[in-house]
């Protein structure tokens, strides 16, 4: 399900979900990328930014740029 084991890591501790952005609902999405990995800030009613690329292994993880560099 994860590019690496730093990122699952993250996952495990919920610092980053692997969501649909319309799943996200007890949140806000601060970003408008087109993702399904997102950082995840706040306890309460937490914050998510979309990544478009793992932090660790540099894989792409935005649909949009995942798009982008299929068609080259």
């Amino acid at each position: 399900m994860t590019c690496c084991a730093e990122l699952g890591k993250l996952m495990d501790l919920e610092m980053v979900r692997h969501a649909q952005p319309y799943q996200l609902t007890n949140g806000r999405l601060l970003t408008e990328i087109d993702t399904e990995y997102y950082f995840v800030f706040g306890e309460e009613r937490p914050c998510y930014v979309g990544i478009n690329y793992c932090p660790f292994c540099g894989r792409v993880l935005s649909r949009g740029l995942w798009n982008l560099e299929k068609k080259k």
